[in-house]
């Protein structure tokens, strides 16, 4: 089920809730029911793959001038808990798309230091300096496209061959 449901791309756009979002949802399963399970797993694949490799503020390590360290807190604003997804329902109701995000304001700013760490405690596997959200949402969404196609493909002529 897609936690969102929007009408339109954009500042226009709107968020279809309550009892016209299960009527919505009801007509996009009917409609379209293996485009949209394609899309959801899709989605929730990528959304996981990036909280799993996104980077939490911790401790940073700091040198003193005798050569000694020193570690400073920092406390995380979570924005690995800041993920949202949802389909959208473009050119006036004609297309679909699936979308994720994270909507922490800085989330496409975030570099990793040297002493990044995941949420997990396990260290960054994602290089010092190189954008997060490139790194861990889109290099893997662009990398994975053509296969998704495929399966959006099939799904798509599997809904068509039900309507028939």
């Amino acid at each position: 089920m897609a936690r969102r449901i929007r009408f339109g791309k954009g500042k226009a756009s709107i968020e279809i809730t309550g009892p016209q979002r299960e009527l919505f949802e009801q007509a996009l399963r009917e409609v379209a029911g293996e485009t949209m399970k394609v899309l959801e797993d899709e989605i929730d694949t990528r959304v996981k793959e990036a909280k799993k490799n996104w980077i939490v503020r911790g401790n940073r390590p700091i040198q003193r001038s005798d050569g000694s360290w020193y570690t400073v807190k920092q406390e995380s604003k979570k924005s690995v808990d800041k993920f949202t997804n949802g389909i959208r329902i473009i050119e006036g109701g004609k297309a679909i798309e699936g979308f994720f995000r994270n909507d922490a304001p800085y989330a496409y700013a975030i570099k990793p230091a040297s002493y990044s760490k995941r949420k997990n405690g396990s260290p960054s596997i994602i290089p010092p300096g190189e954008l997060l959200a490139e790194e861990t949402m889109w290099k893997p969404a662009r990398k994975n496209v053509n296969k998704l196609v495929k399966r959006l493909a099939d799904a798509f002529i599997s809904d068509q061959k039900k309507k028939g």
